[in-house]
């Protein structure tokens, strides 16, 4: 007989939470176990007959993720994974019988009559996997969500990052909760927010419709130390920055303020750019032969942490495939593992399991959009970013590999800044947006105001290297 493991009392409570309110979003912190919670939740209605199926739609990185937990903690539960080509998809949706059906977002916007007519046959459990991937409500992600959620009478949003940007963030993911009640329009949820006692007024809203819980309410981990290094560039990467920097700053000041908002999609390429150059030049210079100041910083970490006494094991994340590619020959000597995009979807697992396992495995090098969800890292305790970027979610999610349960020790993760560019900028705005989710999901933190993106703001950011204190965000939306 298999013995499925006991809930923590926060997983009891999320349970509880997902089966009476019927629809709502579990917005546990990354490594709580809301993929747990709601496969749990699910055999119970089950069971109950309340529900037939259960339809997941995830990255379609955690779809093999998804299996193996169902598998693990309710291994009566058959499923089917929706995948292949056009024709294969639309004939397993035609006659799917698993109770569990799981599915990309890709193939959840691709596929709406197959879906639909899914949902239409059977009382279906509607599970949206980290959820902030449908935050832009005129995508079509997301309208392909709201075109599913009437449908289903339980209706279960999991996100330890439901809010990756701004307040708005949330608006469509409500609407998926409530079937496209109770929140009015778009303009009106995000002027709410736009002042310390709007976004106030704005949690109390949206407080029945969320679950939250923080791993400081519920695990007693180790410490975790987020630390910045700042990086000074050598003189010739510094002349690559600054001649860039001033082209930009040139280019601004000659626009009218109507001109910048039209070019606004040009300007944000650019400060990418920026951005790149601060970290690796190759990245647009594709012949420059030397080193830039973060790998020789990298070189430095990887012979204190890995080499020497110490010997542990380091997680290295970069935002960049070519630099991933670049870090792999770089450290072939120590045989890296790798997950990023061009890792196969079939392998992932297998090399962060080797990661967890293999004593000769210590270096990983990950890109947080593709690792930094549904994996466990936690043997080890030192991770290292060699970029940053403005999307917060990988940022959160990515450094709770391995700050989650079933770490012993005490973590330290390090963020590589280069000094006096736009990467001081970008590390600024995430400490912000985390304030701004904090604020949202109730977690203790003064409210800060948002605000897009003006001329003048850029201009600051680009002369001070700092960030204007209402900023929050680059755009109101993002895909």
């Amino acid at each position: 007989m298999t013995l499925t493991p006991a809930l923590m009392a926060h997983q009891e409570e999320g349970v509880a939470f997902l089966t009476t309110e019927k629809s709502g979003l579990l917005a546990f912190e990354q490594g709580l176990g809301k993929t747990l919670v709601a496969i749990r939740a699910f055999a119970g209605l089950r069971a109950n007959g309340n529900a037939v199926g259960m339809l997941v739609i995830c990255p379609n990185s955690l779809k093999q993720n998804w299996a193996a937990e169902i598998a693990k903690f309710e291994p009566t539960l058959s499923f089917e994974i929706i995948e292949g080509s056009a024709r294969e998809r639309r004939r397993a949706l035609s006659s799917v019988s698993a109770p569990v059906v799981v599915l990309s977002y890709e193939t959840g916007r691709i596929e709406i009559a197959g879906v639909l007519a899914l949902l239409k046959r059977r009382p279906t459990v509607l599970v949206l996997d980290e959820s902030h991937a449908v935050k832009n409500r005129r995508s079509l992600t997301s309208i392909a969500a709201q075109h599913y959620a009437p449908l289903c009478e339980y209706r279960w949003l999991l996100s330890g990052t439901p809010v990756t940007n701004t307040a708005a963030d949330l608006y469509a993911q409500l609407r998926v909760i409530t079937a496209g009640e109770k929140f009015g329009n778009f303009d009106s949820f995000v002027v709410a927010a736009n002042s310390p006692e709007g976004l106030e007024a704005l949690r109390v809203r949206c407080a029945p419709f969320i679950m939250r819980r923080t791993k400081d309410d519920c695990l007693d981990l180790p410490d975790k130390t987020m630390t910045d290094l700042r990086v000074e560039l050598p003189p010739w990467q510094r002349r690559l920055y600054d001649e860039m920097r001033d082209k930009l700053v040139c280019e601004i000041k000659a626009m009218t303020g109507e001109q910048f908002r039209a070019h606004a999609p040009t300007v944000l390429v650019k400060l990418l750019r920026l951005s790149q150059i601060a970290s690796n030049p190759a990245l647009i210079l594709p012949t420059e032969p030397r080193v830039p100041a973060k790998f020789q910083e990298l070189d430095c970490l990887i012979d204190e942490i890995i080499g020497g006494t110490a010997r542990e094991k380091l997680i290295i994340w970069s935002m960049y495939v070519e630099t991933i590619e670049h870090l792999t020959e770089r450290y072939a000597a120590l045989a890296p593992l790798v997950l990023y995009g061009g890792t196969p979807v079939g392998d992932r697992t297998g090399i962060a399991e080797r990661f967890q396992t293999d004593p000769s495995s210590r270096l990983l090098l990950a890109n947080p959009g593709v690792a930094g969800s549904g994996f466990t890292l936690t043997a080890a305790r030192y991770c290292v970013y060699e970029t940053v970027s403005w999307r917060y979610d990988f940022f959160a999610q990515s450094q709770d590999r391995i700050h989650r349960i079933g770490q012993e020790r005490a973590v330290t993760c390090l963020r590589l800044i280069a000094a006096d560019t736009i990467e001081e900028v970008i590390a600024s705005a995430l400490d912000r947006k985390a304030s701004v989710a904090r604020v949202l999901l109730g977690d203790s933190d003064p409210a800060v105001s948002t605000a897009t993106l003006s001329r003048e703001q850029v201009l600051e950011i680009l002369v001070t290297n700092k960030l204007p204190t209402t900023l929050t965000s680059l755009q109101q939306e993002e895909n």
